[in-house]
């Protein structure tokens, strides 16, 4: 399809929004399964509607007042963020009985305190466990469903400018199948030559761990006088302007006052470029980044291009918030929390991926399972707190003591597993030993408390000890078993005969 294929003056753009929006909610439901997300916005009425969405349940009202006392508490702060809330208090919400499900619901609002224009109520079910929720998570969702909203809200207000609304949509269309940060600086550029005449477009991120920096992430064109990943202080800049207001900064060689710098203070006087125009990735002050069009000859710019970069500005903004969110969402599915190794879901997956591979190119591979000794005497002896902090340590000596190739996991409990790709048991028992050494040796301290510990390890090989996982699972666990009754603080290679714990 072409931008002249589209019908502009009958394009309806409120599907492709309802289409984010569900993706968005997928996620969460992705990280949670048995929760039910209701998304509302609010109407002319001053009412907040239910939107129709495929996944919607029947556990809540069509329409919810302001004066409901979750959403009027929103109001009193000054910054707003995903609440519990009360179900019973809030009874007004539901059209079933919310006894029925967990004491309370999540609010996330979209918008800011002065503007709430939708929020997502999400229903959890009765049992969860309050403090396995990240509300940072539903915050994030929040932020992007309302970032796409103002690209939705845009597109809608220009439908009228057929020339620049096809190009405004085939960018929104490429940038929002676009793999990378590159490909979105590629097609801005491709697509941004249509108005603006630019000889390169810089990706300028202002990371939140760093508010006083900030970073050269993407140059698309001449890299002369810029570097990726070099870093500048948010101050007396032409960038640091535009990052600081939120506001689009303009620069013309030819106008007689001059900014002290271009990305830092000083270096205007052997700038190549005549003219730039910097532009915010999102419309508030402390932006999270900006992009970059500098030209090396100036030329007279219209409204209606400023408008049209702003706009597709806060796209890559919005886009770059989706890749951080995938980003994290892909950590939450796969990292166990505590100890950053892989889950057991994730490790499964990474298992019978690795184990068809070794079966496909007939290659050797070994499987690791250790298992602590007598870690429950330190849960008893100095608490939980303690145990996660000697889980967490001993994480970190497996991982730092196997090959970057190895893929450790955690099973469960105090329980690791360790695939050890193309090798054979032989090669594998050193590193094995060498786990235990580490961990005997190594002092657990926290908190002027210091502890012990040992573990013990079975090792399995495929194909000799079984040619599944479920297989090599046990049968590294049957070895693992012997090498604690045998002691433990050990390493035992699986034979004929060993059987698991849980069939001994």
């Amino acid at each position: 399809m072409t931008i002249t294929d589209i019908d502009l003056a009958n394009l309806d753009t409120k599907p492709f929004f309802k289409t984010q929006v569900t993706n968005f909610l997928e996620i969460l439901y992705s990280v949670y399964p048995d929760i039910f997300i209701y998304f509302y916005v609010i109407d002319d009425t001053n009412s907040y509607i239910l939107q129709d969405l495929s996944n919607n349940g029947g556990h809540v009202f069509d329409s919810i007042s302001l004066d409901v006392p979750a959403i009027a508490h929103f109001q009193d702060l000054k910054e707003i963020t995903t609440l519990f809330i009360d179900n019973q208090a809030n009874a007004a919400i539901f059209s079933t009985d919310p006894s029925e499900w967990a004491d309370y619901s999540l609010l996330s609002p979209i918008g800011d305190s002065k503007s709430i224009l939708g929020f997502l109520i999400t229903i959890l079910p009765a049992g969860m466990d309050k403090d396995s929720i990240n509300l940072d998570l539903f915050n994030k969702v929040a932020a992007s469903i309302g970032a796409n909203s103002i690209t939705s809200g845009l597109l809608e207000k220009y439908k009228g400018r057929s020339d620049q609304l096809s190009v405004m949509l085939e960018v929104n269309t490429h940038l929002n199948i676009a793999a990378t940060k590159t490909d979105f600086l590629y097609e801005i550029s491709r697509f941004g030559k249509y108005f603006l005449k630019f000889d390169r477009a810089v990706l300028v991120l202002h990371p939140d761990e760093t508010p006083e920096y900030f970073i050269i992430d993407s140059i698309e064109g001449d890299e002369t006088g810029l570097q990726q990943g070099m870093s500048y202080p948010v101050f007396n800049s032409l960038v640091s302007r535009s990052i600081t207001t939120g506001q689009y900064s303009v620069l013309k060689k030819s106008h007689a006052s001059q900014p002290q710098g271009v990305y830092r203070d000083g270096d205007f006087d052997d700038y190549p470029y005549d003219q730039v125009i910097v532009f915010p990735l999102a419309k508030i002050k402390n932006a999270p980044g900006v992009l970059v069009l500098e030209s090396l000859r100036e030329y007279q710019i219209k409204e209606s291009e400023i408008t049209i970069f702003e706009m597709i500005s806060q796209s890559l903004g919005a886009a770059l918030t989706r890749f951080s969110l995938y980003e994290r969402l892909n950590n939450y599915a796969t990292i166990d929390t505590l100890t950053h190794l892989y889950n057991l879901r994730a490790l499964r997956q990474r298992f019978e991926e690795e184990l068809a591979r070794a079966a496909r190119y007939q290659n050797s591979m070994v499987v690791l399972f250790l298992d602590m000794d007598k870690f429950k005497l330190i849960n008893d002896n100095y608490g939980h707190l303690m145990g996660d902090f000697v889980l967490r340590d001993t994480a970190q000596i497996i991982r730092e003591t196997i090959r970057t190739s190895d893929i450790p996991g955690r099973y469960g409990g105090e329980e690791f597993v360790v695939i050890m790709l193309n090798t054979d048991a032989e090669a594998c028992m050193i590193s094995a030993r060498r786990i235990c050494s580490a961990i005997r040796d190594h002092k657990f301290e926290m908190n002027e408390i210091s502890v012990s510990s040992k573990i013990s390890v079975g090792m399995s090989e495929f194909p000799r000890d079984g040619e599944t996982m479920q297989d090599l699972i046990q049968s590294a666990d049957a070895a693992m078993y012997t090498a604690k009754r045998r002691g433990g603080d050990q390493v035992v290679k699986y034979e004929k005969g060993m059987v698991p714990k849980s069939r001994a």
